[in-house]
C-alpha cells in the first residue's frame, strides 16, 4: 500500500525497513570522514534541463529542438510567428499565425488534446475550432513523419497558409502545430493578445527488446536498428513502452537518426550497450508503476545529463563498465558471491559510515503536475523522523525530479535518495583476476573474517592489464530501505555503519549433544567407555573440541580437563576408553570457528561401564593393566620435535607398545619390563593444525587398549 497522499503538498508518509548491516573486508582502514556518498551513486544528480520551460509558449532562436518523451504537457518552441493576410481580400494583416514545434526525432505518437488559456477546443477535419472559436482559431498538427508527405497547412479563411509558407516546408522528423488566430475588431476574443496555449501528447516512440525476437526473450518486430519499428504502446497494454524511463534511456543511448544521420542521442554501438541492464530496469518499472513523461532539449542540455534525467525518473543511474554503457535501478538483489580475505590481494578501504554532514533526513521532490497545468511544483517534504533523531537535527535537501509527473512515484524517488545518502561507502577492494566477471551493478558479499559480512553493490570495476587485478569500487546495500521506499513498511532502517565482527563462539546447545557410560566389547573384549553423541548444529564451525575429566563436585569450569580429541565439524560420535571402570567423568564439547575455541558444554556425570578379557581371572590380568601410565607428550620450542615417555602396562599379558600420531600407528614397537619407564622422541609432519598422541599397548593374543590422547598444536 503507499503511504504517499494523492495530492500535491499533501504530507506525504514515509516508509522503510532493514536491519544495520555490518561491514568486514580484506584489510579494511575504517575511515571515518573524507569519502563521500551524497547521491545513490558516488556520480552528482542530473540538474534540471537548461533548454527552458515547456510550458512557456516562446520564440527562441537558440534553442534546442525539444525531445518529448512519455505523456505531458508542452507549449512548444515557436519557430514562426507572423501576420498573415487574411480572412478576407479587405482585411490585410488580420491573421496571427505560428507555428511550434512540439519534439524532434518523430514521429510521436500522437496529440491527445489542446487547452487555450486552460480552455479546452477542439477542431473539426478541416481545422476550424469547434464552439465558440469557430472561425476564430484554426490549427493543424503533424506527427514528425520523416519524411512528412506535406506541408503544414490549414484554411482560414481565403488563406491556407502563412505568407511565404510553401510546400518546402514541411518540418519532416519534426512533430509541430500550425496555429492561426484571426483578429477580432469586437474585440470579444483575444483581448489580451495571443492566449497560452498547451498540447497534451504523447511523445516519442521508442525500442523494447522484449518486443524484439531478436532479443533473447523477446517476441515481437521491434529492432533496434530500425526506428519504424519503434512502438510506444506496450505488449501490456497496463504500461506503455513509451512511458517506460528505462526504455527512453536505451533509445537515447543508442540515438535517434533521420536519413541516416543522428540527430539525438548518444549514438552508441549496440556492442557497446549492456542492454539487459535496461531490461531489468523497464521491468523494475513496470511492477512499480514508473512512468517518465516531459520535454527534454538538444541544448544546452548534454547528452549525459539527457540519460541521467531519463533513468533519475526510475530510481536509476548510469554505468559506465569499461567501454559499455549499462545502467542501475535501486531494487532489492541478491548477492552473488562471498569475498573473503583469500581473494583481497592489497589494500582495501571502505568508509566507516557516511558522516552527518553527507546523510539526509529529509527531502522535498519537486515533479512536474497535470493538475498544475504541468510547471513543476514541490511536494509535502519527506522527512524521516527517525533518521532525524539519530542526526540530532533536520538535514534537509529539495530534489527535483523533472521526468516525473506522479506523486507517489515522487515520494518514493525522494525515499530512495535519503537511503542511499546513508549507505556507507565508497570503498575500494582489489581482488585476484577470477572475479573479473563481475561488473558493476552486481552486489557481493564482504566477509573478510574480522569484521561483520557487508553485503555490497559494485559500483565501478578497474582492471589492471599487466596483473589482471580486478578492483571494485562498492558502497553498502541495505535491503531494508526498498520496503521503506516503496512504502510497504513504516520503519525505516538503521543508517548502514562499520561494526566490529564478535568472535566470540557459543557453547553448543542443550540438547545437540548427549553422554553416556558404557561397555564397549570386540573379540570378547568388554572395556569401559563414555560415549558422546550428536552433531556439530553451527554451520560456520570448522570442529569440534571434546574433552574429559573425572567428575569432582564443585570444580571449576576450567578445572581438570584431559584433551579428548578435535574432530571435523561431521562428526556424530566420540568415544573415550581407558576411563576407569565405575567411575563418574564430565564431558566438554566446544566449536572452534576461524581458530577461536567457543565456550564448554559440559555433559554429565555419567558412570563409566566395566571391563573384562577372556581368560581374565582377575588381578593385574585386565585391561586396566593393560594401559600405559605416566603418558607425558611435551612439544619443544619452536620445533615440531616432541617428547614422549610412558611407563609399560602392569600385565603379564603385555607384549608391546606402539604410539600412534592422529590415528595413524607408528611401526616402532616398545617392549621392556612390566611397568617399565619409556622415553623418544617423535616429529609430527603434515599440516594439521592439531595432532592427537596415544600410547597403544598390545597383549599376547593382539588386542590393543589405548591411552588417552593428548593434543599437540605445534
Amino acid at each position: 500500500m503507499a503511504l504517499a497522499a494523492t495530492g500535491v503538498g499533501a504530507a506525504i508518509g514515509a516508509a522503510a525497513v532493514t536491519s544495520a548491516i555490518g561491514v568486514s573486508a580484506g584489510t579494511i582502514s575504517a575511515i571515518a570522514g573524507g569519502l563521500s556518498v551524497a547521491a545513490s551513486l558516488t556520480a552528482k544528480k542530473p540538474t534540471a534541463t537548461g533548454g527552458g520551460s515547456q510550458i512557456e509558449f516562446s520564440a527562441d532562436p537558440q534553442a534546442g529542438v525539444p525531445y518529448l518523451v512519455g505523456r505531458t504537457g508542452t507549449a512548444g518552441n515557436i519557430i514562426l510567428r507572423q501576420a498573415s493576410d487574411g480572412w478576407s481580400v479587405n482585411t490585410p494583416n488580420d491573421l496571427n499565425d505560428m507555428v511550434t514545434i512540439l519534439s524532434g526525432a518523430g514521429p510521436i505518437a500522437g496529440i491527445e488534446s489542446f487547452t487555450s488559456d486552460k480552455v479546452a477546443i477542439s477542431f473539426d477535419a478541416a481545422g476550424n475550432a469547434i464552439g465558440e472559436y469557430k472561425d476564430k482559431m484554426f490549427q493543424r498538427s503533424q506527427r514528425g513523419l520523416c519524411p512528412e508527405p506535406a506541408a503544414l497547412t490549414v484554411q482560414a479563411g481565403s488563406s491556407s497558409a502563412p505568407t511565404g509558407w510553401t510546400a518546402a516546408h514541411r518540418l519532416s522528423g519534426l512533430a509541430a502545430v500550425m496555429w492561426r488566430l484571426r483578429y477580432d475588431a469586437k474585440q470579444r476574443f483575444f483581448q489580451n493578445g495571443v492566449p497560452a496555449p498547451m498540447w497534451v501528447a504523447r511523445g516519442v516512440l521508442v525500442y523494447d527488446p522484449r518486443m524484439d525476437s531478436t532479443y533473447p526473450g523477446g517476441s515481437g518486430p521491434c529492432r533496434w536498428d530500425d526506428e519504424s519499428t519503434w512502438v510506444y504502446d506496450g505488449a501490456d497494454s497496463a504500461h506503455p513502452s513509451g512511458e517506460n524511463p528505462y526504455l527512453h534511456a536505451l533509445a537515447w543511448v543508442i540515438g535517434r537518426h533521420q536519413n541516416g544521420k543522428r540527430v539525438m542521442g548518444l549514438g552508441s554501438p549496440i556492442e557497446s550497450i549492456i542492454v539487459s541492464d535496461f531490461v531489468e530496469g523497464a521491468n523494475v518499472a513496470d511492477a512499480n508503476g514508473w512512468t517518465i513523461g516531459g520535454v527534454v532539449y538538444s541544448r544546452p542540455d548534454t547528452k549525459w545529463n539527457v540519460l541521467k534525467l531519463m533513468l533519475q525518473a526510475g530510481a536509476g543511474e548510469p554505468l559506465k563498465v569499461g567501454a559499455r554503457i549499462g545502467c542501475l535501478v535501486n531494487t532489492p538483489r541478491v548477492s552473488l558471491a562471498t569475498v573473503t580475505e583469500a581473494d583481497i590481494c592489497g589494500d582495501s578501504t571502505l568508509a566507516a559510515m557516511q558522516p552527518v554532514r553527507n546523510r539526509l533526513n529529509t527531502v522535498t521532490p519537486r515533479i512536474r503536475s497535470e493538475a498544475h497545468g504541468w510547471a513543476i511544483v514541490p511536494l509535502a517534504p519527506i522527512r524521516v523522523p527517525e533518521h532525524v533523531a539519530e542526526d540530532g537535527d533536520e538535514r534537509s535537501r529539495e530534489i527535483e525530479y523533472g521526468l516525473v509527473q506522479d506523486v507517489d512515484q515522487g515520494a518514493t524517488l525522494a525515499r530512495y535518495d535519503i537511503e542511499n545518502t546513508r549507505e556507507l561507502g565508497p570503498g575500494t577492494f582489489p581482488l585476484f583476476p577470477r572475479w573479473i566477471n563481475f561488473k558493476g551493478g552486481d552486489c557481493i558479499t564482504i566477509d573478510r573474517g574480522d569484521l561483520e559480512p557487508l553485503k555490497v553493490l559494485i559500483l565501478k570495476r578497474k582492471i589492471e592489464p599487466a596483473t589482471g587485478t580486478v578492483t571494485f569500487e562498492v558502497r553498502s546495500e541495505t535491503d531494508g530501505k526498498h520496503a521503506f521506499a516503496l512504502g510497504q513498511t513504516t520503519t525505516p532502517p538503521p543508517t548502514a555503519s562499520v561494526s566490529g565482527y564478535d568472535p566470540s563462539v557459543a557453547a553448543p546447545a542443550v540438547g545437540d549433544w548427549t553422554a553416556i557410560g558404557a561397555t564397549l566389547t570386540a573379540n570378547g573384549v568388554s572395556i569401559p567407555a563414555v560415549v558422546v553423541t550428536g552433531q556439530v548444529v553451527l554451520g560456520t564451525a570448522d570442529a569440534a573440541i571434546f574433552d574429559l575429566r573425572p567428575y569432582i563436585a564443585g570444580a571449576g569450569m576450567e578445572d581438570g580437563w584431559i584433551g579428548g580429541g578435535v574432530e571435523a565439524p561431521t562428526v556424530t560420535k566420540r568415544e573415550f576408553t581407558g576411563v576407569t571402570p565405575g567411575t563418574q567423568y564430565e564431558v566438554s564439547v566446544r566449536y572452534r570457528v576461524r581458530g577461536v575455541i567457543g565456550n564448554r558444554r559440559i555433559l554429565g556425570p555419567v558412570t563409566a561401564g566395566d571391563f573384562t578379557v577372556p581368560g581374565d581371572g582377575g588381578g593385574d590380568g585386565g585391561v586396566a593393566a593393560m594401559t600405559a601410565t605416566e603418558f607425558v607428550a611435551t612439544l619443544r620450542n619452536g620445533t615440531r620435535t616432541v617428547d614422549v615417555s610412558w611407563r609399560t602396562p602392569r600385565s603379564p599379558r603385555f607384549n608391546v607398545s606402539r604410539i600412534v600420531v592422529n590415528g595413524t600407528e607408528d611401526s616402532t614397537g616398545y617392549g621392556g619390563s612390566l611397568g617399565g619407564y619409556i622415553a623418544t622422541t617423535i616429529t609430527l609432519t603434515g599440516s594439521m593444525q592439531y595432532f592427537d598422541i596415544v600410547i597403544r599397548s598390545y597383549d599376547d593374543a593382539g588386542v590393543a587398549v589405548d591411552t588417552d590422547p593428548i593434543t599437540i598444536e605445534p
